[in-house]
């Protein structure tokens, strides 16, 4: 992975510049197609930084492509709303305050929780197997990148198994915004009660309790928030 530039806000560590895979030229996938995958991708797992400048420029370095495919992304990213485009200075995230991240979370709280409660239904014993090992592994790695990449995993892990692609699609798209607000959450703070929330979807999954799922997932969402909006306001 590509080296990390940090930078402190209210005492918390966070990423500050994109670590983002080269795009592989003799994929089968479109070069722009990937490139869009990739920039959407650093988005959703946090690994690109709410004060991060994305420039044609210097993401086309970082992924070995030409500009243009890194400026058709960067622009279609700005009409999904994620992106905000400012005139000779590059794209930022757009601007989250704590009631827009309220707003947000509350609506994940809905959706998120749909996808847990189909997903109860359907996981089998490898998938419970897979997101207790990604517990282990947030347990013995807490650096910030790896620790929300695999935060990422696990969520998407569970929402993937409710096999309701469309409302997958939505939960993407909010990550997309929320992601790089996720650097805000105190990770070596709260580390063990993230992993504890973790343990109690996981535990309401084995037991194939929609509603439980549910709740578990509805809990480790808000109380994220609670956390994460104090750097907000």
């Amino acid at each position: 992975m590509a080296e990390m530039v940090k930078a402190k806000r209210r005492g918390r560590t966070k990423l500050q510049a994109p670590g983002l895979e080269p795009v592989d030229p003799t994929a089968e996938e479109s070069v722009e197609k990937q490139v869009y995958r990739r920039i959407r991708h650093g988005l959703m797992t946090g690994l690109i930084a709410p004060e991060s400048t994305m420039t044609g420029r210097s993401l086309a370095e970082k992924l070995q492509v030409s500009v243009q495919p890194v400026r058709d992304a960067l622009k279609r990213l700005e009409a999904d709303g994620i992106l905000e485009g400012r005139s000779k200075s590059g794209f930022y995230l757009r601007p989250m305050t704590g009631e827009k991240y309220w707003e947000i979370t509350e609506i994940r709280v809905r959706l998120e929780g749909l996808a847990g409660r189909q997903a109860a239904g359907k996981v089998d014993a490898a998938t419970i197997e897979k997101l207790h090992e990604i517990n282990t592994r947030m347990r013995s790695d807490t650096a910030e990148g790896f620790y929300l990449k695999q935060n990422f995993d696990f969520h998407f892990l569970i929402y993937s198994r409710s096999e309701m692609p469309a409302l997958l699609a939505i939960i993407e798209n909010l990550w997309a915004r929320i992601g790089p607000i996720l650097n805000y959450h105190p990770h070596d703070f709260n580390h063990q009660e993230t992993l504890r929330k973790h343990n109690a979807i996981i535990e309401a999954l084995e037991r194939h309790d929609g509603e439980a799922t549910e709740k578990a997932i509805a809990y480790d969402l808000v109380t994220a928030a609670e956390l994460i909006v104090e750097s907000l306001d």
